[in-house]
């Protein structure tokens, strides 16, 4: 049998991904539209880490369930009567039917396709003709349960019954969202949107760095009459990251130069990027008060989608506000799916193996230690050098 051309691409190829960012490369490219690499990520990271599925706002009262989907899993978290949130597969322990789709409450929670009732904790309390049958024992018969965590107003599982809590990892990240965000307590959900992408999910994380702005975001941050500084304040910490991008005093306070929205009564006037392994980035933006969770997930191979949810403190949102999210949305976002669609393109070309990551001693705003901080991650989870190519 031929080689495949994938296979002749990295014929006799050593990646040069390293624990030192200074001296890395970065991930080899078939990492970003080979199938094996995709399946391999379906067990080694999103059936092993914390995922996010919803918000606590939905999930306040005892019954109130949301569904939700891990890849291909579906899930739903339920609100129990002791008051414990609980998660569990969505699927009937008697045929697999889905049991409860998008969000609401039920005291208990009944299949539609035979009627089998499962209370709040997931036990099962009735299935019709179940004294007829010989053997059957109700207890035998209850939902399979998921961890679930939440962090700050936010609701996640995790598919691994051993892996570490998300609480053990998540360090003071929330702490540091309060401390960025005035009233972030009170902030309210204001509208959520989902954007599909012509390229793997990780070209997504690799732009934590903010080496591209000036090229890729020229009206944020290009020049001095720009909002924001030529700076990258950036923590790495495990499996999550704080990223700072100093708001530029001179021409917020003096309405000079182009802002690209009006900033109303800002509250906030640096920018706020927050990372959270796998799939995960939080921002707060130039502004009134807000927290925006943009949420990644693989569709494919070569595909993925980003969910971008906005929190502000008014409701209805003020035009400051729609101001703000549409800049995101219209603006920024558009000028990284279109970077993202172009690199997914280019590193399928034969002549492309692997890049060099560009790391100063200095961890400037021009250095990229943020991606491979995520990069190294994917690595680990992923096995790394023991990775070959079919």
């Amino acid at each position: 049998m031929a080689p495949t051309t994938l296979a002749r691409k990295f014929a006799g190829f050593t990646p040069r991904f390293s624990g030192d960012p200074e001296r890395s490369a970065t991930l080899p490219a078939y990492f970003y539209y080979d199938p094996a690499i995709h399946e391999r990520e379906r067990e080694a990271i999103w059936f092993k880490t914390w995922q996010f599925v919803g918000w606590t706002h939905d999930v306040k009262d005892a019954g109130d369930y949301i569904a939700a989907a891990v890849l291909d899993q579906p899930i739903f978290v339920i609100r129990s009567k002791d008051g414990r949130l609980r998660a569990f597969y969505n699927a009937c322990s008697h045929r697999g039917h889905t049991l409860v789709e998008g969000k609401g409450n039920k005291a208990i929670v009944t299949c539609p396709f035979h009627a089998w009732s499962f209370d709040t904790f997931g036990t099962l309390k009735a299935a019709g003709n179940a004294e007829n049958v010989a053997g059957f024992r109700l207890e035998d018969f209850a939902l399979a349960e998921i961890r679930v965590e939440t962090l700050a107003f936010m609701v996640y599982v995790n598919l691994d019954p051993t892996a570490p809590s998300l609480a053990s990892q998540a360090g003071d990240l929330e702490r540091r969202f309060r401390r960025a965000i005035p009233n972030f307590d009170d902030l309210m959900f204001a509208q959520r949107k989902s954007f599909p992408i012509k390229g793997n999910w990780k070209f997504i994380l690799d732009g934590l760095e903010c080496y591209h702005c000036p090229v890729i975001h020229p009206q944020a941050m290009s020049a001095e009459e720009s909002p924001l500084l030529q700076a990258w304040e950036s923590e790495e910490h495990g499996i999550w990251q704080e990223h700072v991008i100093k708001g530029n005093r001179a021409v917020i306070a003096g309405e000079r130069g182009r802002l690209p929205y009006a900033l109303g009564d800002a509250t906030i006037v640096d920018s706020y990027i927050w990372y959270l392994w796998p799939n995960m980035v939080f921002t707060c933006e130039q502004g009134p008060a807000n927290f925006m969770i943009l949420h990644a997930m693989a569709t494919g191979a070569e595909t993925c989608v980003r969910h971008v949810i906005n929190f502000c403190l008014n409701d209805p949102p003020s035009t400051y506000d729609r101001q703000q999210f549409d800049n995101y949305t219209d603006v920024v976002f558009q000028q990284d799916r279109r970077a993202i669609e172009k690199q997914a393109e280019g590193v399928k070309a034969i002549g492309y193996r692997e890049g060099r990551l560009m790391v100063d001693r200095e961890r400037s705003w021009r250095s990229e230690h943020g991606t491979h901080h995520f990069e190294h991650l994917v690595w680990t989870a992923l096995g790394g050098s023991r990775l070959g190519v079919e």
